[in-house]
Order: C-alpha cells, then structure tokens, then sequence
C-alpha cells in the first residue's frame, strides 16, 4: 500500500509581515509556500537561489519532491476549467500557453508539457489530474477571505518522493486579476505572473530564500512587487537552474557546478546557510543554494554540502549569507527550518567584500570544487584584515588616495605595509600607520589621468605570521585614474543596487560604483560639489538608519553617519555646513554638521502621523519645511531648536517640497495627483496646479519661473509655468519608461535630468525645446541624480586653497575676491602691498597668482 501525502503552495498579498507561519492540517499535513506582494514603493534587495522542494516522507526519511523522470520527460498532462475563469476563453488558453511554455523551452531540462484540454475540471489529490481552476467564491481555496491567498498549489507526492498530482486554484474571491498582454497597472494582479510561479511549484520548486532586483528578480521569487506585475512572467537563470537540477537533459552537460561545503569552526556541518553564485564583472548574481541540500547527506544532520548547479560557463565569485530579512525559512519550509545564523557575510576565499572575492572559471560539464567556507573571517594564527576602505575609480589626479582598514590579531600586530606600482612601473613599499587601536592608515600619491594604479596589503603579526590581501597567488587590487572625455560628471543613486554609480557624461560610461548601504534614495551635494550625501533608507520593515558621506573627487567613503530610522529625503543648507534629512520612520529630523561628518542635533515631529518624507529649507536656512503624508499637511520647523512654528493643511498625500529662491512660495508634490503652492507669507496653500497622475518629485528652473515634476505612474515629465501656476508641457520621458522618479535641473538652467526607475534609465532634456539629449542605460532602480559640473582641478595644492582664504572664514568666495582685486597689481614697496595674495611668492601679485587662486575659487579651505 502506498502512502500519499500532500502539500501545497499559495500566493499571498500581505501589507506588513512578510514571514508567514507554516500551517499544517492534523491529517494531510499540507504546507503552504507564499508569493509575497508588498504594497512597498521600495523595491527589496538581495540574492535570490533555486531550492528544491526537500522533505521528510512517514518513515522520517528525506526525500526529494519532484515528478518521475519519465513522465516529465514524455509530457506532464493539465486540463483547464476555463468556464470557472471570468475571462474570454482565448485569453487563458494563451496565457496558459505562455506559462507553462516558458518551462517547456528550457533546453537544459527534459520537461515538457501536455494541454489536456478544457472542461469542467475539478480539484482533486487522487484523479491523478493536474487542474487548473478558478475560484471566484473562494469556498475551494481553503482559506478565509483577508488572508491574502491569491493563488494555491496542491501538490500530491509519495514516500519516494514522486509526484502524482498538481492542482492549481486561484482565488477570484479576493483579488483582481489582469490578463491583458502589456503588462498592467501597478495594484492589478498579472495571472501570468502567478501562473508561471505557480507551475514552478508544480514540478517541485520551493520560494527562493531572498530578493532580488526586478531585472533579475526570479519567477520563484516569494515576493514579487505590485509596483511592476508582470516581471515574473519570465525565467531568470535561478529559475532555469532549478529546473535542470530537477530533470537534466543531454544538453545541461553545456553548464557547469560549484560545489563544496560549509561548516562551523568546530568543524560541525552548518545548514541551511545562503550559497550565491555572482557574475564576476557585473557582481549580479546568477544562481545559489543552500548548504545541507547538496549531496547525500542532507539535511541538519547532514556534512553541510551545498550544490550550485545550472552555472553556464563563465568567470564567477562566490560568498555566503544568512537566511535573513523579508523572507524566512517560514516561506520555504520542508526540511528547512532551524536554519543558520548569527555569522557575517564572506566571500572566497575568507574576505568580507564581494569585488575582493576569488574568481572561479566555470568550465562546460565540469565541476568546481571544493569551494569550502567556514563561518567566521578569522584565520587561528594570523592577523585579520576587516572593515577596508580602499580607492575606487576616480577622475582627481592630485590625490593622495587613502587607505584604512581595521587588523586584528590575538597576539598583536607588528606591523602594516602597502606596496603599490602606477602603469607597471617599480613596485613601491610604505609603512601603513597606526592610529590608535586596530585602526591603520595609509595612502597613496596622485597620478596622471589615465593611470591604472596596482596596489596589496600586508599585516604581520609579533609571532612572524604574515596575511597578504589580496592572498599571494591572487592579482593586485587596483583602481583607475579616469580621463573624462565629457563634462559634467553624473552621479545616479542605484536604489536596487545599493550604490552609487559615477557616470562620464562624454561617452556614458560607468567609471566607478561607491557602495553605500541598504536601498539608498535620496542625496545631495556640497555647495563647492567636493562632498555628497546618500540616505540609505533600507526596505519594507528593514529599514536603515544611516548616511553616507562620499567626496566625489576621490570617491572615498568619508563617513557613514547614523541617524534616525528609515531616513529618506535631504536637504542642505546655502552655506553648506548643514544636512537636514527626513527620518521616515522615526518622526523627526536628523541635523548632520558637514564639516564634523556626524548628527549634532535631532528635530523631534511627534504629533506628525506618517513621516516626515519631503524636506526643503528656506533660503536663510532659519526654517524646515517638511511632509505629513498622511495627514496632508506641511510642517514649519525651527532649523535650530525644533519648535514647530506651524502646520499647513495642503493636497492629499504630500511627497516632495521644492521653495522658490525668494523663499516666498512653497510647492508641494502630491503621490495623489497634483502640485499645491503654498504662500509662505500667508501660511495657507493658495494654487493647485491638476495633473493626471501622482506626482513624486518637483524642481524649479534657477529662475523660479519654471517648475517641474516627475509623474511616477505616467512615466512623464511635467513642465509647468510657476507665475502662472498652470501646466503647460506633458512629455514622455521613454516610449516604454515606467516609475519615473529622479529629478535635477542643472545649475545653469540648461539641462533636465529625470531617471525612470522601472526601466533603469537615466534621460537628459534640453530645458528649452525639452527635447532629448542623451539617454543612459543604468543599474537597478535609478532615484537621485547629483550633478559635478566644477571641473577635477589637476594637482592644486592644499596650501593654495588655504592661502587664497584671506578672510578665513573657511571657504574661498566672493569676499575674497574683492580683497584680491584690491591687492592685484602691486608688487613689494608699494604702499599697501600684501604678502597674503602673493600666492607664488614672486613679489608682486599678479596673473599667475590670479590663476591660483581662481583654481582654489569656490572651494572649502577645511576639506
């Protein structure tokens, strides 16, 4: 007598806890797996990794879920209730053609299926018939209504594992479900998106352990957001990967493995940890498992084996992660529960970096191996390189570039060098120096633009034992000294990413990533455009509570500043030694002093309800104006003390805040639809400007006279006349563009810049014809736009700026300008003559002491 047990997957919509509990029935004990829509604008982060459906049969033994061989192979039979769906018939039969065609055309696997036709089918674990169904009362999805159950697979499997039969239900009961060709509005369920999901389950695929960005985002996915329905219609390389794992072909000998195990320090095997295979040029990644499925001694017990198969060949990094964030072992289930934890990330071999990983080649049908980790960086007897802060690609000449890192060591350092050569030249060697701790420095000289510059780290500990990074038998770090071919340069905020990328405007070519932390979204630069800002505002209930602050002439991490919880929007003062940044979650207003590089102060917003979001300043910096998005209302804060002054009641769900430059006329974004303008002097909102759709970020021309506006759902950008308050100009940023959200105009009025988030592109317009410039294909999820127009000065002196700071005040501006023009042309005897602006010391001040301290004109003399 055969034993036949059944599980089953769902679909669930859920707007808070993304984790949700197993539940079991006392006699079939079923399972449910969750796709996870979020009503999120933040588009979640991570690694995504294939998982086969593992679980534990009566007799306590582990098995793998999945249909006999020979019946994949010969076709897998469903039959369609198209008569319980409320669409026409050809749309489901080309939707169900559509989805499970896409895991019919994977060549790497033998699997393939076999419409059996329409009628009224019914669901049912024994009739060994695969049915697909609608279930528009929501009395056979087995679930309340409001639990957010949008679809559910039920999956039948004996003691061996082997499949006998697959139902799918959706439930029309609770959700609105699209079957429209393009892909369809955001909050509109895509039935194509859940179908080819659910059919992964079908032939024995579980959830993904983690996220991924959109364009890489795999269908099995346990979340997938409402913002883009649609993107899990296709497979993603996860998704073929898991598949093939299941039911190889003759033609999955053209992809390659990495494998190997994980185990604790103690030597014990570690389960379920997060294995991710990465693209070794882009550091996407590709495909992962997780350790204790591999092999033949699965599960907690087992030796730690993972298996990442499914690889096509290519260069590859791999690294390690928890389990952790949005999606649990909750959403996996079978034998994965009690998963690993409590250890950091680390990539191959033993660095906490993925760009200082090993690469591996991955060979057509070949194994490579053993790829071991053990938790943990250290290495018992030698001294531990962690927390390094290296130079990245940069366009400033002058340098120095800097070096730190943290080196730990249970007997104590002795000693830190760095070697380093420029175009292949002589290798140099300096000491690296101690500041107080395990903290050591260093840096190394500027060079010429165009240098590639080589550089590796050393550490000694008092015993003699030596650490090389990157390892001896591994390339030298290195970075280049970029020859821009265009001006300005363009710094683009990649939120999917979780970086910033550096764009030369001339050629479109990326010329450095600069990590900066969890789902950063917003930024803004110093005045004198030698330092820019990152809010990193973290995702869903993951929300972050840090800046990063970047000099953009090297691209050095300056600092990462804590603050309050989900920060989100920033703005910065006129003289530029304040940041105010929006802390979306915690109700206040953090205050970072930009010289200190650190939170001097927080505005309390206890009385807002949802926020703040959008934050301006008035041009004297006195006053904070930010967004109650719930409330509909904009708070007037005290800059210094916090108090709030006022509180205007404004258009349905404010978002952003832009202030005219005579600081009278405040204009307010609404997420709803429509531009407020508000009459500081009145206090009251006096003007709304319509639009058609939700409106997310607005700009004013330098003049004042022109406003602009991003609209998200329309992918438009909106042009309209700020003394007229009237919308004048709706233009499509791209044919195909969507969630259209960054937006800067140029410090001269002349450009427009405006990212679309969902397409990964960044568009430029000519302000007056509002004509297309140039359009950047960029990373995931594209926000902020930061533009350095001042030119990298090649090898000004410090001392320069420092000297042509006559009045010290810190900054070399207008006031001294006039100090020199008074001064230009004496020479020393003559009455009046001062050394101070004879910047060369020749003994007279004249052009070329003018051309030095035009250089040192504009910049900080504290930085």
């Amino acid at each position: 007598m055969v034993t036949v047990r059944s599980k089953s997957g769902r679909s669930t919509l859920i707007t808070q806890n993304p984790c949700l509990p197993r539940v079991t029935d006392a006699t079939d004990m079923k399972r449910h797996l969750s796709i996870l829509f979020l009503f999120l604008l933040l588009l979640p982060l991570r690694s995504s990794g294939f998982v086969q459906q593992i679980e534990f049969n009566d007799f306590g033994r582990i098995v793998t879920v999945s249909w006999p061989a020979s019946e994949a192979r010969n076709g897998l039979r469903f039959f369609v209730n198209t008569n319980s769906f409320p669409f026409s018939r050809s749309d489901i039969d080309r939707i169900m053609t559509r989805s499970f065609g896409a895991w019919d055309d994977i060549n790497t696997a033998e699997l393939r299926f076999i419409d059996g036709g329409s009628g009224n089918f019914v669901k049912s674990s024994t009739d060994r018939q695969n049915v697909v169904t609608y279930d528009a009362s929501g009395t056979k999805i087995g679930a309340p209504s409001g639990t957010g159950v949008i679809a559910i697979t039920t999956i039948n499997w004996d003691d061996r594992g082997r499949v006998t039969d697959a139902d799918i239900t959706f439930n029309g009961r609770d959700f609105r479900f699209s079957v429209s060709e393009a892909f369809p509005n955001p909050g509109i369920v895509d039935l194509q998106d859940v179908m080819t999901h659910e059919i992964g389950h079908l032939i024995g695929l579980d959830h993904t352990p983690l996220l991924g960005p959109t364009s890489i985002r795999p269908t099995m996915n346990p979340f997938a957001s409402q913002q883009e329905p649609g993107v899990a219609r296709t497979l993603e390389p996860d998704d073929i990967a898991g598949a093939t794992a299941l039911y190889p072909s003759l033609t999955a000998s053209s992809l390659g493995t990495i494998t190997g195990r994980v185990t604790r320090q103690n030597g014990t095997s570690a389960f379920g940890v997060h294995v991710v295979a990465y693209d070794a040029d882009s550091g996407d990644f590709v495909v992962s498992a997780l350790s204790g499925a591999g092999g033949n001694r699965k599960g907690r017990y087992g030796d730690g084996r993972y298996e990442i198969s499914g690889l096509p060949p290519g260069d590859y990094r791999v690294g390690i992660t928890q389990v952790r964030g949005a999606v649990s072992e909750e959403n996996i289930g079978g034998i994965f529960s009690r998963l690993q934890t409590g250890f950091d990330d680390e990539f191959f071999d033993n660095v906490d970096r993925l760009s200082f990983a090993q690469i591996l080649t991955v060979d057509p049908g070949r194994v490579v191996g053993p790829i071991d980790f053990v938790l943990g960086l250290t290495t018992p007897g030698f001294p531990v390189l962690t927390d390094l802060r290296l130079p990245v690609n940069t366009p400033d000449s002058s340098g120095p570039y800097p070096i730190g890192l943290s080196i730990m060591d249970e007997g104590g350092v002795d000693s830190a060098r760095l070697m380093y050569r420029v175009n292949g030249s002589v290798l140099v060697e300096v000491a690296l120096f101690n500041e107080g701790g395990n903290a050591w420095v260093g840096e190394i000289p500027g060079a010429t633009p165009g240098s590639l510059v080589e550089y590796r780290l050393t550490a000694t500990d008092t015993e003699g034992n030596t650490t090389h990074f990157p390892p001896e038998d591994s390339p030298f770090l290195s970075f280049d000294v970029i020859s821009l071919t265009g001006e300005p340069l363009i710094y683009v905020v990649m939120s999917g990413s979780g970086l910033l990328s550096a764009l030369d405007s001339g050629n479109g070519e990326e010329i450095a990533r600069i990590k900066t932390g969890d789902t950063p979204h917003s930024a803004v630069l110093t005045p004198d455009q030698e330092v820019l800002f990152v809010a990193n505002t973290g995702s869903g209930s993951q929300t972050s509570r840090t800046v990063a602050a970047i000099s953009t002439s090297t691209h050095e991490m300056l600092a990462t500043i804590s603050v309050g919880f989900g920060p989100l929007d920033m703005a910065i003062n006129a003289r530029g030694d304040r940041v105010y940044v929006t802390n979306s979650d915690a109700k206040s207003v953090s205050v970072i002093d930009v010289d200190a590089l650190r939170e001097v102060s927080r505005l309390n917003l206890a009385s807002i309800a949802d926020g703040p979001y959008g934050i301006a300043l008035s041009p004297d910096g006195a006053k904070v104006y930010v967004t109650d998005i719930e409330a509909a209302q904009v708070y007037v804060v005290d800059a210094v003390v916090g108090n709030v002054l006022d509180r205007i009641d404004v258009l349905d769900s404010p978002r952003s805040l832009v202030v005219s430059p005579d600081g009278n006329t405040l204009y307010v974004s609404g997420f709803a639809g429509g531009i407020g303008v508000v009459d500081l002097r009145q206090g009251s909102e006096v003007a709304r400007i319509p639009t058609q759709g939700g409106v997310f970020r607005v700009a004013l021309s330098p003049s004042g006279s022109t406003l602009y506006a991003t609209d998200q759902d329309g992918g438009n950008l909106l042009v309209a006349d700020a003394i007229g308050r009237r919308l004048i100009r709706t233009v499509k940023v791209l044919p195909n563009g969507s969630n259209t959200r960054g937006l800067t105009i140029s410090n001269d009025g002349s450009l427009i810049y405006v990212t679309n988030s969902g397409s990964n592109h960044l568009v430029v317009f000519d302000a007056t014809t509002l004509a297309k410039v140039e359009t950047y294909k960029l990373g995931e999820a594209p926000r902020s736009i930061l533009i350095r127009s001042r030119p990298f000065d090649t090898r000004i002196p410090v001392s320069t700026i420092a000297l042509s700071d006559f009045d010290s005040d810190g900054f070399v501006g207008f006031e001294d300008f006039l100090l020199f023009a008074q001064a230009f042309g004496l020479s020393a005897g003559d009455g009046g003559f001062d050394a101070k602006f004879d910047l060369d010391g020749s003994g007279s001040v004249d052009f070329v002491d003018f051309l030095s301290f035009a250089q040192a004109f504009g910049r900080s003399a504290k930085i």
